[in-house]
């Protein structure tokens, strides 16, 4: 239709308390609490301790002539929305990217504007006819400052706050939401003499992040006096620090001595001295007592959930717990991660380190939620999307990283002194070392490419784990890593961080020159035109074979086994042959 436009919605939920001045649980009183009425911020709150959090949303858009008709407030200021850039370090194989990846990012650009505050103020119409104050009689808001300006000084703790972005149109005064991208006020800058405003914003793992998102909590209290190498009891300072800042039971450090406690009050009972490896030593009055965190037999999914859910401020609804839990049993079922944390660490560096144990977690800023991926074939039940160049590829680039490529993986384990640096070789007990003695060969690439693992989430050793991650590191890095830069058209196709795709394009080909089909996985996405054109990384799959699954004992042999029942299953191959009876090659294990 003619009147159909497409348009951008920016939309940021403030907090807003949910009281009226002076009526029931809110006890202010006009002229005694203060001369004027609230603007139910936290800022300009009269009586704090009644102070309920509710949330009060803004809408920006892009100016146009049929602003919606559904009941909701929308301000015509949103110039533009600068390009989505994010990334994701896939299982660890991506380091240029950091550990957990990049942050998504996006900037909002909007044009301040006189307001009247008929929305964002409870009391806009006592403003105006004098009874909302007792230090000046009645005057027009519009006429004082801007929206920004008194945004700004009513509600300067913005910064954390939802932000999100909507791309819709808008036909005949009704709204038809296409996408909705979920992110975090980080900044907001302006506005200057131009009336410009710029909001930043980040994806939610930014709060991972933050400088207090570490894990522990961080402690203060100390010893009240010097302790021996045997004592069994302590007391905290300063009085009372018990109760504020430690729980009653737990591991704790002095120095790099790890001890398990009891505590009542501030009197601290040392159940145990010198554990995990650590020595039991005499200790000095002013020394801190910090609590430590000990994973002892944990899925990575209950480690991830623990420090996300216990150290940051993320909402719970972000976290797909049952999700998280499902993938890490199928995945890595035996993978159980033993480590002592025993100083505060960022929670975003403790995530990251999972990475090289086949860990990929990322933000989904559609879906809304922290996913996590295992390192995993594909499943015969995957649909995966297709890319083409005569469908939706605007342009294809293709790169061999033989920097990234690997032939031997030194493997770093089961730490000496968990008090100690985790990047050090001379704090780990044990080194496995795998070796693709094939790629070091002079027939092949004739060189040593060696990559070192440091592993604190390994402390009881877990010799089959490390050498299946070796092997895993290895079968993606033996040969140089296959890189494509890709431009898609976005009204064709969507796609998602971290997701496997079917490339068919002119430069993947066979050794005749034929093309062939290959899968990569999105390591990175930007939008430059939102809504227009995506622009992707994606890297070579990992799993690209025949791959088994445990059967049922009454499954059928392999050769009465359907179709499904071979995708799906295992089979034990011909000792002698080394191939089924029809000719095909043997599963493998990962």
């Amino acid at each position: 239709m003619a009147d159909r436009q497409p348009v951008q919605i920016v939309e940021i939920d403030i907090d807003y308390c949910t009281l009226s001045y002076g009526v029931g649980a809110c006890d202010a009183v006009l002229g005694t609490t203060g001369v004027r009425k609230c603007y139910n911020t936290y800022e300009t709150c009269q009586v704090r301790d009644v102070y309920n959090k509710g949330s009060l949303t803004l809408r920006f858009m892009t100016p146009t002539a049929n602003i919606p008709k559904n009941g909701n407030v929308y301000f015509p200021a949103l110039k533009s929305v600068s390009a989505f850039s994010s990334s994701v370090n896939i299982a660890g194989s991506t380091p240029e990217y950091g550990k957990l990846g990049k942050r998504a990012k996006v900037t909002i650009n909007l044009i301040d504007f006189p307001y009247h505050d008929r929305y964002t103020d409870k009391y806009q119409s006592e403003r105006v006819d004098g009874t909302g104050q007792t230090d000046e009689g009645g005057y027009d808001p519009s006429e004082r400052g801007t929206f920004f300006t008194k945004f700004k000084s009513r509600f300067p703790q913005y910064a954390g706050r939802p932000l999100r972005v909507i791309d819709a149109y808008v036909d005949g005064g009704s709204i038809t939401v296409l996408q909705t991208r979920h992110f975090i006020v980080t900044d907001l800058k302006g506005p200057n003499d131009n009336g410009a405003v710029t909001i930043e914003a980040k994806d939610i793992l930014t709060l991972a992040e933050k400088k207090s998102a570490v894990a522990p909590t961080p402690n203060t209290g100390e010893l009240e006096a010097d302790i021996s190498a045997v004592a069994s009891t302590l007391t905290l300072i300063p009085t009372g620090i018990g109760d504020e800042e430690y729980p009653a039971s737990g591991y704790g450090v002095i120095g790099s001595e790890i001890v398990t406690f009891t505590r009542s009050g501030d009197t601290v009972t040392l159940t145990e001295r010198g554990v995990r490896g650590s020595e039991s030593k005499s200790h000095s009055s002013g020394d801190t007592f910090q609590v430590a965190i000990d994973y002892e037999d944990q899925y990575l999914s209950e480690v991830m959930d623990d420090l996300l859910s216990n150290y940051t401020d993320i909402d719970a609804s972000y976290l797909p717990t049952t999700d998280w839990q499902q993938e890490a049993e199928r995945w890595s079922a035996t993978l159980r991660l033993f480590t002592t944390i025993t100083e505060p660490t960022p929670v975003a560096e403790l995530l990251g380190e999972l990475s090289i144990l086949g860990a990929t977690i990322w933000w989904d800023d559609v879906d809304q939620e922290i996913k996590l991926s295992m390192s995993k074939p594909i499943s015969p039940f995957d649909t995966l999307k297709t890319i083409t160049d005569n469908d939706n590829i605007k342009a294809i680039t293709q790169e061999d990283k033989d920097e990234d490529r690997l032939t031997q993986i030194h493997f770093y384990v089961d730490q000496d002194d968990p008090t100690g640096n985790v990047d050090d070789k001379s704090n780990y007990n044990q080194i496995r070392v795998t070796i693709d003695t094939e790629a070091e060969s002079s027939d092949s690439y004739n060189d040593t490419r060696i990559r070192e693992v440091f592993c604190r989430w390994l402390n009881q050793g877990e010799t089959a784990v490390v050498r299946i991650r070796s092997l895993r590191l290895l079968q993606r890095f033996n040969s140089a890593p296959k890189r494509f830069k890709i431009k898609l058209d976005a009204k064709d196709i969507s796609v998602s961080l971290a997701e496997v795709l079917s490339l068919s394009s002119r430069v993947v080909t066979d050794e005749t020159g034929k093309s062939v089909n290959t899968f990569v996985e999105v390591i990175k996405k930007s939008e430059p035109v939102a809504g227009h054109e995506v622009d992707i990384e994606a890297q070579a799959y990992l799993y690209v074979g025949k791959y088994g699954y445990i059967m049922e004992n009454t499954a059928n042999a392999y050769g009465s086994a359907t179709d499904l029942e071979k995708e799906t299953g295992c089979y034990i191959v011909d000792e002698a042959t080394l191939e089924f009876a029809d000719g095909s090659a043997p599963y493998e294990i990962i």
